[in-house]
């Protein structure tokens, strides 16, 4: 540290430059008090400062000293996730091929034949044979009481095969989605650890 007098010089403003640039204490108050530009002024520049290198010495942990076991806690919320996109996954798919299977029974055989045999469907076009209009036009027959008009019911593989093919489309879409479409994870338990 710088003595007194030097101090009291630097604060009354009677110092001399070369006694700044001398002392790297000095020069720290210096620029606290008039600033690093006023000392650039008077041609007083700011002192080098030595890098040391000083590493730790690396070695072996004494015993006396014990370090806290490391356990990492894993929240389950990556297992429940997994659990719902296999969840929507699974449902996707199975309400595709669900779809799919009833729109292609309904364009070959029809929905009225298995309404006929069971007994909840009794209109004399649809069940009987001699008019077979087994198959149920969706764009006419899309509620419960639309469905129980005559017009809603054709014989299979009849109009409108285009409504048939983009329901065909549709399900096959789901399908696609259920079976081809993964959630990305973010998680890093889901990467493979590196072979060593």
């Amino acid at each position: 540290m710088s003595d007194s007098e030097a101090v009291r010089r630097l604060l009354s403003g009677e110092i001399d430059p070369k006694e700044i640039n001398d002392d790297p204490a000095l020069y720290a108050m210096a620029e606290r008090i008039y600033g690093a530009l006023a000392l650039e002024e008077l041609g007083v520049s700011a002192p080098k400062i030595g890098v040391t290198d000083i590493s730790p010495p690396i070695g072996v942990i004494p015993s006396d000293i014990t370090l806290p076991e490391f356990n990492p806690e894993i929240s389950d919320s990556k297992t429940e996730e997994r659990v719902r996109g296999g969840k929507f996954r699974f449902f996707t798919t199975l309400a595709g091929i669900t779809g799919f299977i009833g729109v292609i029974f309904n364009m070959t055989i029809g929905v009225g034949s298995v309404l006929c045999s069971t007994g909840l469907a009794n209109m004399r076009e649809v069940c009987q044979d001699d008019y077979g209009q087994t198959k149920l036009v969706f764009s006419k027959g899309f509620t419960y009481e639309r469905m129980h008009e005559v017009d809603s019911w054709v014989k299979p593989m009849t109009e409108p095969l285009i409504i048939d093919l983009a329901f065909l489309g549709f399900f096959l879409m789901m399908i696609a989605i259920g079976l081809l479409v993964k959630r990305k994870s973010v998680h890093s338990a889901d990467v493979a650890p590196l072979a060593s």
